[in-house]
């Protein structure tokens, strides 16, 4: 025996029956566990779907806060960069100055002035070759041995070059060295400045990263790009983790490599986040901890479903409340009445208060206490009458008083029987009748004053036929309707469970019910047919409602498709009209805008009575349409009359083929612009209207969005047309090249059969595309004579230059593919150099044909413009190498066929 020896069940079985012994409980149960099984399989489903996605989502936030932190030291280092230019154009100065006789002692006492007053240079230089030695300038023989690749890798390359982080010698601090070339003007490289830079100086924004990072179980790692882990940028800041503390003894380097995402280290996952830092060829690396991260992503989940666990608790409580008041009060008031009825009360009534089925079920309460209370007194007062007959038969012998008795309990038993089923069938809600062979009605009990408005005298010994309008049977299980119109000899032949029936009513009305037959054998002879009839009315009324309803949104959805499926104006009203007058079969139905000096503008039209409508503009105050316009609602019509007659719509009511006219304004935020008008043979009813005023309002906001559109549109090209207006400020001579450019490519687009939004794409591309030269120097663009090859080397750059300017501002692949290729040639030479490049964008094709056609057909500093037929011919040359040779072939057929759009373009500017 245990401890639960002494343990009652019987008393915690009364326990449960007492609480579960309320309605009110029973039901509060009930919906809270229906309540937290969708929030249990919720959370469930959260764990197998959602939280990996929420996850990857989090480490994707991570990944673009690294990569701008990355960013953000790397253009430190830019910084750096510029402040280097500075001095190399300070140093170019006075050594031009001097007539390229340095004054070193001024120079010296520069560098050394600057490079105190920054907290970031460590010791600023220029080394000079093939110079005597002096006391600012290092020699090539003093570089540390350390940088002397770097070096000369600078002269080999003439690019300014950062080394990899390394103690200094001098002041046993971790420093980081640039190189920047000082070329003279012919490019040639005489000396190159140098700067020691403390590492220390961005140890600042590694602190904030790691600072951020670490609580979260993130470690931060920063190597070289070929895999070497450095310590340097930690030595003056106590940020070493106790992760990287630990960890000294593994080559994480080895784990990590270009690929995987997840590594294991010593029995723990981590998500590994990588970043570059091209400046300095330096890596970012981020590992996060997969416990943590995803036990702080998982305390978020459960937070927000407890939180929805307590409301939906809160919510089911004060539902189940409600609800148990609604039906408790009708309940004890049933409770009472019986209660009283057992008691011998028949005064007793209950209260009616609903009209619902609690409502009925007192109503039929009440008459059968009523009716208890007739058959008690009637009781009593036989009961009395029997005394008296049995007083006046006390002298009849025992057997006949014992018969007598018997035969009166076995009465007062068959009136009982009686009286309770008169009772049930007068007190049911549906129609009950009882009809001989002869279709004669019987008996019909009281519910056929309420549902036909006869009186009971005035139905039976009637033929029922003379109160049915249409009769037919409908089988559930089989599927297949029965047609008992003019056969009314199978409702003797079969018993029926659902017929539906339509009677007329005393007042002419149509009631339709719902019939149940059944029929009563006497040794295999038919006496009588029982028929139940239920009204259902309102439900066919409702059911034909949700048809006519299902058949307006079907209308609608098929017009709406259409409104959604094009920006051009034009296009998207003649689809309207086209639509309404195919849907509804009308004569004819258009679409009028209101202008800017007050008058109805013909959009669009549709029907067999388009030949005879008025074309031209109509004044609002002219006609019936604008009555409309006017008044801001819909106008009917529904019979002509000389009132409503005018020159505009004479000639369609003569025809003879319409009675009615409908004008619905078109009407978006609370601004009428223009009026949807038709016209039919017969009046339209109210689901028509609807449907066309639910049109009009889609038609309206689209026409409105549309305007919207075309007006942002505008301002985004002149915005773009700005941009390029920029770049050519710097050459007289390329003046216009943009715009020119852009047009030749979207006349080129067009021609070729590209889609109108693709064309747009490509004119956008043209006026972009060499956006790029803002980053050119001035003196290369303004050039007069010949490049030299490092200058060309220099414009080379200006499409990889223009595509990370506008990468992030969200231009789409056409325009950023016109921006990056335009100069590269179809047989992929050119530049820039892209070896991932198969095949090159056609629309990059086509704006290299229209540039290349610009260039030549325009002056240059250097050169004479060629007309434009030399420049056509030359690039006719160059097909399928040079350029692409349909692309070619639509330039050519373009001029052939209308060489004077090309020389228009030629010789514009920018609109």
């Amino acid at each position: 025996m245990g401890k639960f020896d002494n343990f009652d069940y019987l008393e915690v079985v009364e326990v449960l029956i007492v609480i579960l012994d309320s309605f009110k409980r029973k039901l509060i149960i009930t919906l809270v566990i229906l309540a937290i099984i969708p929030i249990i399989t919720l959370r469930m489903a959260i764990d197998f779907t959602v939280k990996e996605q929420i996850i990857n989502q989090a480490i994707s936030i991570e990944k673009q806060f690294i990569d701008n932190k990355a960013d953000e030291i790397n253009r430190w280092f830019s910084d750096k960069e510029q402040i280097l230019e500075t001095v190399v154009n300070n140093y170019l100065v006075h050594k031009e100055e001097k007539e390229s006789e340095v004054d070193f002692e001024k120079v010296n006492y520069y560098l050394t002035n600057l490079a105190e007053k920054t907290n970031f240079f460590s010791d600023i230089y220029i080394i000079v070759k093939d110079m005597t030695k002096n006391n600012f300038v290092l020699l090539d023989d003093e570089i540390d041995v350390r940088l002397k690749p770097l070096y000369y890798k600078v002269l080999k390359t003439g690019n300014t070059l950062w080394s990899q982080p390394y103690k200094d010698l001098k002041t046993g601090k971790t420093i980081l060295t640039v190189f920047m070339p000082v070329k003279d003007e012919t490019g040639k490289i005489e000396e190159i400045i140098g700067a020691d830079v403390f590492v220390n100086s961005i140890e600042d924004i590694l602190g904030n990263l790691e600072n951020k990072l670490v609580s979260g179980g993130f470690n931060i790692i920063i190597t070289t790009l070929e895999g070497k882990k450095l310590d340097f940028f930690y030595e003056n800041k106590d940020i070493i983790n106790n992760f990287n503390k630990e960890l000294k003894d593994v080559n994480l380097i080895e784990l990590i490599n270009e690929n995987n995402k997840e590594i294991s280290i010593r029995d723990k996952e981590y998500f590994i986040i990588k970043s570059i830092i091209p400046k300095v060829r330096l890596k970012l690396i981020c590992l996060i901890d997969k416990s943590v991260f995803q036990k702080s992503i998982i305390e978020i989940i459960n937070k927000y479903v407890i939180v929805t666990i307590v409301f939906t608790l809160i919510f089911v409580i004060l539902l189940a409340s409600f609800l148990s008041a609604q039906f408790s009060k009708p309940l004890e008031e049933l409770k009472k009445g019986a209660i009283e009825l057992y008691k011998g009360n028949y005064n007793y009534r209950i209260p009616m208060y609903r009209n619902d089925e609690f409502g009925q079920l007192a109503k039929a309460f009440n008459r059968t206490i009523e009716e208890l209370d007739k058959s008690y007194k009637r009781l009593n007062e036989q009961t009395k009458m029997l005394i008296e007959n049995n007083k006046q038969l006390q002298g009849m012998n025992v057997e006949l008083e014992a018969s007598y008795e018997q035969l009166q309990y076995m009465a007062l038993e068959l009136n009982d029987s009686e009286e309770k089923y008169k009772l049930l069938v007068e007190n049911m809600n549906d129609l009950v009748c009882v009809v001989d062979p002869n279709y004669k009605i019987i008996f019909v009990n009281d519910q056929v004053k309420y549902m036909l408005k006869y009186d009971k005298e005035e139905v039976v010994g009637k033929d029922v036929r003379n109160f049915l309008s249409k009769i037919w049977y409908f089988d559930s299980k089989n599927g297949k309707s029965d047609d008992l119109n003019n056969n009314f000899e199978k409702l003797l032949k079969s018993d029926y469970d659902s017929i539906q029936v339509v009677l007329i009513s005393k007042n002419g009305k149509e009631v339709i019910g719902e019939v149940s037959t059944r029929r009563i054998f006497d040794n295999e002879k038919l006496i009588s047919v029982y028929v139940v009839l239920r009204d259902i009315t309102e439900r066919k009324k409702l059911y034909s409602q949700i048809i006519r309803k299902n058949e307006e949104l079907s209308t609608i959805n098929k017009i709406s498709k259409n409104l959604n499926s094009t920006m051009d104006l034009d296009k998207l009203l003649k689809m309207v009209v086209d639509d309404i007058v195919d849907l509804m079969k009308i004569p004819l139905c258009t679409i009028r805008l209101l202008t800017d000096d007050n008058k109805l503008k013909l959009m669009a039209y549709s029907g067999e009575l388009t030949d005879i409508i008025w074309f031209d503009d109509i004044p609002v105050d002219d006609d019936i349409l604008g009555k409309a316009v006017i008044e801001g609602k819909t106008i009917i019509i529904n019979k002509f009359t000389e009132e409503n007659i005018s020159k505009y719509n004479e000639k369609i009511v003569k025809s003879g083929k319409v009675n009615c006219a409908n004008t619905i304004p078109l009407i978006a935020r609370e601004k009428i612009l223009g009026v949807l008008a038709v016209t039919t043979k017969q009046e339209i009813n109210e689901s028509q209207i609807a449907i066309l005023t639910s049109v009009a309002n889609q038609v309206a906001m689209i026409i409105e969005n549309i305007n919207l559109y075309n007006g942002l549109k505008e301002s985004y090209l002149r915005t773009i047309k700005t941009l390029a207006a920029a770049v050519e400020a710097k050459d007289k001579y390329t003046e216009g090249h943009s715009y020119r450019v852009s047009k030749y490519s979207y006349l080129i687009a067009k021609h070729m059969g590209l889609s109108e939004k693709v064309c747009e794409e490509v004119e956008i591309g043209g006026i972009l595309h060499d956006i790029g030269k803002i980053g050119i120097r001035d003196s290369i663009l303004t050039k007069p004579g010949k490049l030299t090859d490092e200058e060309f080397n220099e414009i080379k750059r200006h499409p990889t230059i223009g595509n990370r300017i506008l990468q992030n501002v969200g231009f789409s692949n056409i325009v950023m593919n016109v921006i990056k290729y335009h100069h590269k040639r179809y047989d992929l030479k050119g530049y820039p150099e892209e070896s991932k490049l198969k095949e090159l964008p056609l629309e990059a094709c086509i704006v290299g044909v229209a540039d290349a056609l610009d260039a030549m057909a325009s002056n240059r500093s250097y050169r004479r413009a060629m007309s434009i037929e030399e420049a056509i011919k030359e690039i006719i040359k160059n097909k399928g190498t040079q350029f692409h040779p349909k692309v070619v072939d639509s330039l050519v057929d373009i001029y052939n066929k209308n060489p004077k759009i090309i020389i228009e373009i030629s010789k514009s500017y920018c609109d």
